[in-house]
C-alpha cells in the first residue's frame, strides 16, 4: 500500500511537465477560473501537472497532497520519516510533510491512529487547514446558511472569510462537506500566498438562520421572523410570528440578480438588485404588469434601531415615499413612509 501511494502521489505531484510552459496544460484554458491560480503555483513548484500534459482541474484532492502542497507552501520539512501514522509509511513521499505539518499543528490525524492519506479533503476542512497554517486570527461574519457554531470547521471559514480567501457559492451556502477539487484548492493556496489573488465577499442582505429577528410596527404590534425546519428548495424559508402566533412564511435568496423575497410556491420580488450603487433603479412586475420602481438612493449608512447600531446600510426609495433600510447579514431593519417608522427591527437574539 506504501509503495502505492507514494507512486502515485509523484505521478499526481511531483513529475515535472518539461515539455510545456510552466502552468500551461491542455485541460486549463486561459478562460478557466483560475487559470492564473494555476500557473502561479506551478511556477512555485507548489503543484505540478501529469505525464500526459494534463493538470486536471476537477480532480479531488486527498488528504496527503493536501499536506504535500500545504508543506511545499510553507517550506516545512519534507524528509520521508515516521509519521507514527500506520497507514502512512516512512517510504510515502508524504510522510515528511504530513510529519512536519502534525508537528505545526496544522493538520491531525484519527483516533484510530490513522491520518487517511486518500480520504478526500473537504472545504470545511481546507479551511481548517489553511487557518492553522497561515495563522490567520480575525474572523468575519458570514452570510453562508449551511454553516452553524456547532460545526468543527465554522471559525475556520469565518476566518479565511476574513483573510478573503473565499467567497463562497452563489446561493450564500460554502458548502464544507463538498470535495476539494484540484482547481479549487490552487485558488485557495494562491489566494492565501499572495495577495493579488484574493477575493472579497460581496455584502449578503439574508437573514443569519441561527437568529430570530423581532419587529415592531407603528401600530405597537410585535412580530418575529424564525427559521424554518422544513427545506425549501434553493430558499431561506422563515415561519413568520405575529404576538407570538404563527401566521404565514416566507422565502428569501440573494444571486447575481440581488436580493429576492416572496411567498413560498409563489412570485418574488427584487427588493435589492446588483450591483449595489447610488441611482441603480429597477421595477416591480406581477403578471406580466410594472408597477412602482425602486431606487438605491444611499449606501454606506449608519442607522441605529432598538437592536443596535447597523453599518454600511443601504437604503432604497420607491416613489410612493416608501424608504428601506438593508444591513448586510441582517436584511432589513427599517422602513420608513411619509416621514414616520412604518416597521423596524428591535431585537435579535439566538435561535
Amino acid at each position: 500500500m506504501g509503495l502505492f501511494l507514494s507512486l502515485g502521489l509523484l505521478l499526481s505531484l511531483i513529475i515535472p511537465i518539461s515539455s510545456q510552459a510552466e502552468g500551461s496544460f491542455r485541460d486549463v484554458p486561459t478562460s478557466h477560473r483560475f487559470y492564473e491560480e494555476i500557473g502561479y503555483l506551478t511556477g512555485e513548484k507548489i503543484i505540478t501537472g501529469f505525464p500526459d500534459g494534463s493538470f486536471r482541474p476537477e480532480a479531488v484532492v486527498n488528504r496527503a497532497q493536501a499536506a504535500i502542497m500545504i508543506g511545499r507552501a510553507l517550506g516545512l520539512n519534507e524528509t520521508q520519516r515516521s509519521t507514527g501514522f500506520k497507514d502512512v509509511p516512512l517510504s510515502s513521499v508524504a510522510s515528511g510533510y504530513i510529519a512536519s505539518a502534525v508537528e505545526k499543528g496544522i493538520i491531525q490525524g484519527f483516533p484510530d491512529k490513522t491520518y487517511r492519506p486518500n480520504e478526500s479533503v473537504t472545504r470545511g476542512q481546507m479551511a481548517i487547514f489553511l487557518s492553522r497554517a497561515f495563522k490567520l486570527i480575525k474572523e468575519a461574519d458570514t452570510p453562508f446558511t449551511d454553516i452553524t457554531p456547532s460545526m468543527q470547521s465554522y471559525s475556520h471559514i469565518r476566518l479565511i472569510v476574513a483573510e478573503n480567501l473565499t467567497q463562497g457559492y452563489e446561493d450564500n451556502t460554502f458548502r464544507p462537506n463538498l470535495a476539494v477539487t484540484r482547481a479549487q484548492f490552487s485558488a485557495f493556496l494562491a489566494r492565501a500566498l499572495d495577495d493579488q489573488f484574493k477575493v472579497k465577499l460581496l455584502p449578503a442582505y439574508l437573514k443569519n438562520p441561527n437568529k430570530i429577528y423581532h419587529y415592531q410596527t407603528s401600530a405597537n404590534d410585535h412580530f418575529s421572523y424564525k427559521y424554518s425546519d422544513v427545506r425549501y428548495s434553493g430558499w431561506n424559508l422563515w415561519d413568520v410570528y405575529w404576538e407570538d402566533e404563527f401566521v404565514y412564511s416566507i422565502v428569501e435568496r440573494q444571486d447575481s440578480q440581488g436580493y429576492k423575497s416572496g411567498a413560498p410556491y409563489s412570485e418574488y420580488t427584487l427588493m435589492l438588485a446588483n450591483p449595489v450603487v447610488v441611482g441603480h433603479k429597477w421595477f416591480y412586475s406581477s403578471g406580466g404588469e410594472t408597477f412602482v420602481p425602486f431606487v438605491i438612493t444611499r449606501t454606506n449608512m449608519t442607522v441605529t434601531t432598538p437592536a443596535g447600531t447597523f453599518h454600511n446600510v443601504v437604503e432604497v426609495t420607491t416613489d410612493e415615499s416608501v424608504i428601506t433600510y438593508y444591513a448586510p447579514n441582517v436584511g432589513m431593519i427599517k422602513i420608513i413612509g411619509d416621514g414616520e417608522t412604518i416597521e423596524e427591527l428591535t431585537k435579535i437574539e439566538n435561535r
